[in-house]
């Protein structure tokens, strides 16, 4: 009887977690190969001079000393999942907000040689919602339950990513037409998810002064820090009107990590379905803090073609990044779970607070054009692919997903830069879409029963995403 039970439990903590998972981009900042519109976010010699650059090789193209750029975005994000949790009960989350986006520089020296440095935030999705299901329906098998019960469901996410990027580069101008760079990074990414169930149903009884009910709640919390470094080495080469960019940044060399999870999960007078008679009165519970965290990002390779006509620049880009096996983010201690302790390693706290992530392949592409309208201004668009890397995680997990837009988005931007004697102002509309048939429910209360532990049958749901800002950059020449 007690391995049924823990059979029970391991199945219902996997449906619990059964979570789908703009967090899993490459592409979602602005300051990208694709981000045209941004100072520097180019691969290729875009004649932009003297600014921090994405490839660290054209900061030795045209050098400047004292070249300041600071960059603001005032930033809108909707997701609209319209069936989220049941039809007709949304799972929405909107979010306004300013980002500052960069401050860098530059430093000239003798003999071809300039250095750089910035400092950049790249802004992720802030995701939360909550939304709940109060009706009368028939939850509970009639067997013991007969009618239709007083139900109540309820379900909240919250997930919000912040990564800054401290960067310092060197170049070096081997020829007139040839240049090399190399660039350093130190990342500090944070990261708070949690996500929270509640399914409830009064079971119908002649009793009037006590009315017992059915209960299955979970939640789960998880807040991380993680310092880490990455390299990038840059080729640029120029011949006549067409450039050449070649960039390669290594994976993410993990330094240090430090992480809080604690979760909790209650199944009170839980009767899996008529002829059932096994009722399931279980707790498990645990926090643990000061944990060990590992971030891994991959090796990619990317390249860029610009080619300059009598007013202007077309520019394509592309970047591919390697898969990343499955790994944990956070690696909890094999401590108790379940109470009381079933002395179980196999169902541990260690095999349910997991935070687990891996990345699939991937290959983004960029289109950008800039066009001289007068000596004062110059107009640019830019469109850039932004595929989700969310791979497909092994049934037998247990552990929770990292993600909660993984669907393809796609950027495109359109502004302009109006230069004056001494600073470079940019202004510009920033446009982000996506959209998926393939969203799975994180839970289904349209139709909860006890024999799916009240959490209904999860199907795959329409979800949107869409963004807009306003990029201000300005750019002082001292």
């Amino acid at each position: 009887m007690k391995g049924k039970l823990l059979a029970i439990f391991t199945s219902i903590f996997f449906i619990l977690n059964d979570a789908n998972g703009q967090d899993s981009h490459y592409w979602e900042s602005g300051f990208s190969p694709g981000g045209f519109l941004f100072p520097g976010a180019v691969i290729a010699n875009n004649r932009d001079s003297g600014l921090f650059f994405y490839n660290p090789a054209l900061l030795a193209i045209k050098p400047k000393t004292g070249v300041s750029i600071s960059a603001n975005i005032y930033e809108w994000e909707h997701v609209n999942i319209p069936d989220g949790i049941a039809s007709e009960k949304p799972l929405r989350s909107n979010k306004l907000r300013i980002v500052p986006q960069m401050v860098s520089g530059t430093v000239a020296f003798k003999k071809n040689i300039s250095i750089g440095y910035a400092l950049i935030h790249n802004p992720s999705l802030s995701y939360k919602v909550n939304q709940r299901q109060d009706k009368q329906m028939n939850v509970l098998d009639d067997s013991y339950s007969p009618g239709a019960e007083y139900y109540v469901g309820q379900y909240a996410a919250y997930n919000s990513v912040n990564q800054t990027i401290a960067a310092a580069s060197a170049a070096m101008k081997l020829s007139e037409r040839l240049a090399v760079g190399l660039s350093v990074e130190g990342h500090i990414r944070s990261q708070d998810f949690s996500e929270d169930y509640k399914s409830r149903a009064l079971i119908n009884t002649d009793s009037i002064a006590l009315t017992p009910f059915t209960s299955v709640t979970s939640s789960y919390e998880a807040s991380y820090t993680h310092i880490g470094i990455r390299f990038k080495a840059g080729l640029s080469y120029d011949a006549g009107p067409h450039h050449f960019g070649l960039l390669l940044s290594s994976p993410l060399v993990s330094i240090k990590g430090v992480a809080t999870v604690q979760s909790d999960l209650a199944i009170s007078n839980l009767q899996l379905g008529a002829g059932n008679s096994v009722v399931l009165n279980i707790m498990a519970n645990d926090r643990q803090k000061n944990l060990p965290v590992t971030y891994k990002f991959p090796f990619s390779i990317a390249g860029a073609y610009a080619i300059d006509y009598n007013k202007g620049q077309v520019y394509i880009a592309a970047e591919y990044f390697h898969k990343v096996n499955s790994y944990e983010i956070i690696t909890p201690r094999k401590e108790s779970f379940i109470r009381p302790d079933t002395g179980n390693p196999d169902l541990s706290a260690r095999g349910y607070l997991q935070f687990r992530n891996e990345h699939k392949s991937v290959i983004n592409f960029a289109l950008g054009l800039s066009h001289y309208i007068d000596p004062n201004f110059t107009a640019y668009g830019s469109f850039r692919t932004d595929f989700s890397y969310a791979a497909s995680i092994p049934e037998e997990y247990n552990g929770r997903l990292p993600y909660v837009i993984n669907w393809d988005v796609y950027h495109a931007q359109l502004g302009g830069n109006f230069r004056r004697k001494k600073f470079n102002l940019r202004a510009g509309l920033l446009l982000s879409y996506g959209r998926t048939t393939n969203y799975t429910q994180p839970v289904n209360f349209e139709n909860p029963k006890d024999s799916d532990q009240l959490l209904g049958i999860s199907h795959d749901v329409k979800g949107t995403f869409f963004s807009t800002g306003l990029l201000l950059s300005y750019i002082h020449n001292f």
